[in-house]
């Protein structure tokens, strides 16, 4: 036994066309979701309106699903026993199903013998239930939409635009060519929010180097010498061959005339509120990873050393030094032990020692100089206002408190040696030794007790105005023991003793400002780090001609690449790109530091003293009483020239 479906239809002649379909199982499903066996599109119909089964094969029965019946032979019903051979009518919304039996099948004759419910007959099914049936159509809503867009993002700020093209700047409020930022300015160029024209000149034009240096007139004058100077055919040698992909890129950019080479391919904006981000360290590798080889290679050679990533690739540091007493800067060789004359003679293991007369000195000034139990780096080396330069050391400011220049007290000021002008002081002492007497014995006061007899008066007479007669020619000796081993100036300077027609000569003593040239450090960055942390040879140097600038090797010890890139173990990791030391544009500041707020010291980048450095008054005067506490000797002298 099985059901065949038999549909009817009727074409516009008239014609009926039967069809049979044979329907699987003994339960067949009617109703208006397709899922259904029988579907009748009708919305007077359930979705699962009934169900037909048999198990005998000839009766069939009709049972309703969701509560809406059907009829029977006119009659109303919801569950019906149907004689498959007597047949019988059964009546769904607008539609006839006839049961009837051919042979051993049930057939079941599906005919619209009504039109649709007026729900379905008006709209389609679809819309009925949904919000599409009060919706305009898809094609006009599209057509909408775009025509929406286009005024909302073309017509609209271009509008803006030509509105405002000729004024400095704009009024407060929405303005439509808004809608093109892809974020806001950055501090930098904050003020510059309501004159977007400023840079943005040509509607639909790139912004233009010319742009950007109708403000930055400088910049391009301090573009670094190594790319300012170096040959056109040298620096496109220089970069690394573009890429299938990059060339593709290139092309899009020639053709919407985005030409290569801009100041906004480094500097870019509107990426945030904050300070403009730094140069991408790409920007840097694409020529300077494998440079050396390719510039060989197209007869361009270079004595830089490859580099694309601090953390992993990244040549050796070679500060400037001088290779000899007296030589001029030069970069120190790469892979040299490296020693640097400045012209001073300066151990720094006994300075820094945590015992002994140094580190006991220091004590008894903690009132005074805030000194602690020992020394430290910076009581004697002092950063610059910048962070980065270090102040040359100072004789008067840094080392006097220890090392004193006094050799007289007048009336509670006290007299000094003029650091720093050999001469001076070969003239301060002859003055003194010629012009002052010795102390005047008590024997010879006038209202003082004498011992009896004429000899023992007559002794201390002689002894005293020979003394008087021979102190003139002694400021020679006071000037030989000065400059000479033991003196005040031989345990710190190099001295040349007098030759034909000159006097005393100090050799000039030349600190370093900045020893990295190449690169930038920020003292201030690293506040929270002890010195030899990072200067890891000074506690053991017996000598001032040991450099002590840190080593890569020091640097790694914290800073990675920009990506995290290491090939040491680094427990608080900094990422460091290529700008945050490098600069472009050598300006003579920081770089990502604002002009504003670089703060320049002329005497750490110059020979010039400060004016008022020597001066004694400055550090003798009633303002600064007390700072010696000091008990002149007297220089040792020949036994032959000795008095008495």
């Amino acid at each position: 036994m099985s059901f065949i479906l038999r549909r009817i239809s009727t074409t516009k002649t008239g014609k009926q066309i039967v069809r049979d379909q044979p329907l699987p199982g003994d339960t067949i499903t009617l109703g208006r979701e397709g899922s259904n066996i029988i579907h009748v599109a009708d919305l007077a119909v359930n979705p699962h309106h009934a169900t037909i089964s048999s198990t005998d094969g000839r009766h069939v029965r009709v049972a309703a699903s969701e509560g809406l019946g059907f009829d029977l032979n006119g009659r109303s019903e919801t569950v019906a026993d149907i004689d498959s051979g007597a047949g019988g009518e059964l009546r769904f919304g607008g539609h006839r199903l006839t049961i009837a039996r051919e042979d051993e099948n049930i057939i079941l004759l599906v005919e619209r013998i009504d039109d649709l419910s007026q729900s379905s007959k008006d709209v389609d099914e679809a819309k009925a239930f949904s919000l599409q049936g009060v919706m305009i159509g898809k094609r006009m809503g599209a057509w909408a939409f775009g025509m929406l867009m286009l005024l909302a993002f073309l017509i609209g700020p271009i509008w803006a635009w030509y509105s405002y093209r000729q004024v400095n700047e704009r009024p407060e409020g929405y303005h439509a060519d808004s809608a093109w930022l892809s974020g806001p300015l950055s501090s930098a160029h904050a003020s510059l929010k309501n004159d977007c024209q400023s840079c943005h000149v040509e509607p639909f034009v790139a912004v233009t180097d010319k742009a950007c240096v109708g403000c930055h007139t400088g910049e391009h004058k301090t573009m670094s010498m190594a790319h300012a100077n170096a040959p056109t055919a040298m620096l496109l040698a220089a970069r690394h061959p573009p890429g299938v992909g990059e060339r593709i890129l290139a092309g899009f950019a020639k053709t919407f005339n985005k030409p290569q080479g801009r100041c906004v391919e480094c500097h870019t904006e509107h990426e945030g509120s904050g300070p403009m981000p730094a140069t991408p360290q790409k920007f840097c590798a694409d020529c300077h990873d494998g440079m050396s080889a390719r510039l060989k290679t197209a007869g361009h050679p270079t004595t830089l050393a490859d580099a694309a990533d601090f953390g992993t690739s990244h040549p050796e540091f070679r500060p400037l030094v001088r290779a000899a007493p007296g030589a001029k800067l030069a970069r120190a060789a790469a892979g040299k032990g490296t020693v640097d004359y400045n012209g001073l003679k300066f151990p720094h293991d006994m300075h820094l020692q945590a015992t002994g007369g140094v580190a006991r000195m220091a004590a008894s000034f903690r009132g005074r100089y805030d000194f602690g139990k020992k020394l430290e780096c910076q009581n004697c080396h002092r950063v610059e206002a910048d962070g980065v330069r270090v102040k040359p050391v100072e004789m008067e400011r840094d080392c006097a408190m220890c090392h004193s220049l006094a050799f007289e007290t007048v009336g509670g000021t006290t007299r000094t040696l003029r650091h720093g002008e050999p001469d001076q002081v070969v003239a301060d002492l002859t003055a003194y030794y010629r012009s002052t007497p010795p102390a005047r014995p008590l024997q010879l006061g006038g209202m003082q007790r004498r011992r009896p007899g004429a000899y023992a008066e007559g002794q201390v007479y002689n002894i005293y105005f020979r003394e008087v007669a021979v102190r003139p020619s002694r400021a020679e000796d006071a000037v030989r023991a000065v400059f000479s081993k033991g003196g005040a100036c031989y345990d710190c300077h190099t001295i040349f003793a007098p030759q034909a027609g000159n006097s005393w000569q100090v050799a000039a003593v030349s600190q370093t400002a900045r020893y990295l040239q190449k690169g930038w450090f920020d003292h201030d960055a690293h506040r929270e780090t002890d010195c030899a942390d990072c200067h890891t040879a000074a506690p053991g140097s017996k000598t001032s001609t040991d450099l002590l600038v840190p080593g890569l090797r020091q640097c790694r010890d914290c800073h990675v690449g920009e990506g995290g890139a290491r090939i040491v173990k680094v427990e608080t990791a900094t990422e460091s790109p290529c700008a945050m030391c490098h600069e472009y544009h050598s300006d003579g500041g920081q770089p990502w530091v604002p002009n504003r707020q670089r703060k320049v010291n002329a005497a750490a980048t110059t020979n010039k003293p400060l004016r008022g450095t020597y001066s004694v008054s400055a550090i003798t005067g009633t303002g600064a009483r007390g700072l010696y506490n000091v008990t002149w000797r007297t220089p040792s002298l020949h036994a032959a020239r000795r008095g008495g």
